[in-house]
């Protein structure tokens, strides 16, 4: 294991390159701890609007979702249902907000189908629609889940409105102080987790593999009675033990700031398991960038535009909801798209519905990233070889 000691004692002397992202993103995560604690704490409560509700499906699932929504609102009857009416009555203020449920809406659901699941209208000038908006998401989103665990309609909409029975009604919008929130805590760490994760790779891991491809370093090795394959067998397990490590005091912090209760979550180990599969990425970029013997501060260069710009366009520092469509259809050919499109889906307020199947499509996608990256790695590698 003579190869993973040199790697190791290389790693020591290049932490310094590493150790700084780190301290950035601990501190990161210490600001948005306090501001959850204070000034974002101050956030709206929805008051109970006038709505009107058109089921055009009938069915268990539409019936419950009208249901929950006629506990905490006001249910509009109108004479008539058509546009000209409902346009006149939300301009002249006589409602505040219309859902439109569309028939198939409980066949959409049990599929995962949550495209235009729902039809929506609201008063443009009306911050409690924005609010109703986000509870028929939670609302559907708690089903979802129930549903993709295997439980069945029935026991999906009885343990959703279990969970949901426990939140306050109110009679007004005001600000309120409010508890500090674990889920947006956590939901913070995996947003910004994949720039600090490919910043500290490709500025720590890449320099260690460099100093590989150095003469002196590379002859002193080729000399030994090691064989190439098992060389490159050690670096190998050196650096996934490196993005190991790197990965598990991520979660420590994670740990300490957000709760292990929280974390180790439902929604929290997915969250898990999408940071693990990006880092896996990121390593893959760093392996390759590393296999060049390129000077540290051009690696620096290539790591800004490669973090800075994957950020802005997948949607880890602007909300993908935010982002233009050409600006998303860019994004969708970058990794970090698939992992930002997940956190999405379980933040707190996630305008995305969580689907199983969506998941398990952007962990995929991210996984082919990986293969990919990797192989391009290894003909590099190869034709180094030669």
């Amino acid at each position: 294991m003579q190869v993973c000691k040199t790697f190791a004692k290389i790693a020591k002397k290049k932490f310094s390159n590493t150790i700084t992202y780190f301290v950035v993103f601990f501190v990161l995560l210490i600001a948005f701890s306090f501001q959850a604690d204070s000034t974002s704490d101050k956030q709206f409560r929805v008051s109970s609007v006038d709505m009107c509700i058109i089921d055009q499906d009938e069915s268990t699932a539409s019936k419950a979702l009208c249901d929950y929504l006629t506990s905490i609102h006001n249910r509009i009857t109108l004479d008539s249902y058509d546009r000209e009416t409902l346009q006149d009555n939300l301009y002249y203020q006589q409602i505040d907000y219309v859902l439109t449920i569309p028939s198939g809406f409980e066949g959409n659901l049990k599929s995962g189908d949550f495209k235009d699941l729902v039809e929506s209208s609201k008063r443009g000038d009306s911050a409690s629609g924005y609010f109703v908006d986000r509870q028929i998401d939670a609302f559907l989103n708690s089903i979802a889940a129930y549903l993709s665990s295997g439980f069945t309609l029935d026991d999906a909409i009885r343990g959703t409105n279990h969970s949901l029975e426990s939140v306050p009604s109110v009679d007004g919008v005001h600000f309120a102080d409010t508890a500090k929130s674990e889920d947006s805590l956590m939901y913070y760490f995996f947003q910004y987790f994949p720039y600090i994760a490919l910043m500290m790779l490709l500025c720590g891991l890449s320099p260690v593999l460099m100093e590989f491809h150095k003469e002196n370093l590379s002859a002193r090795i080729r000399c030994s009675a090691l064989a190439d394959t098992r060389i490159a067998a050690q670096i190998g397990l050196s650096c996934f033990v490196y993005v190991v490590i790197l990965w598990l005091a991520f979660i420590v912090i994670a740990a300490c700031l957000a709760g292990p209760a929280q974390l180790f979550s439902t929604s929290g180990l997915l969250g898990l398991l999408n940071s693990f599969v990006y880092i896996l990425i990121a390593a893959s970029i760093a392996l390759l960038l590393g296999a060049f013997s390129i000077d540290f501060n051009i690696v620096n260069m290539i790591a800004n535009i490669l973090g800075l710009g994957m950020s802005f366009l997948s949607g880890i520092f602007v909300p993908q909801s935010m982002l233009g469509e050409k600006v998303l259809m860019i994004g969708r050919f970058l990794p970090a798209y698939w992992n930002v499109r997940i956190v999405n889906m379980l933040a707190p307020y996630a305008d995305d519905v969580l689907s199983m199947r969506t998941y398990w499509m952007c962990i995929g996608i991210q996984l082919l990233f990986f293969l990919v990256l990797f192989t391009m790695y290894l003909v590099v590698e190869h034709r180094r070889a030669r």
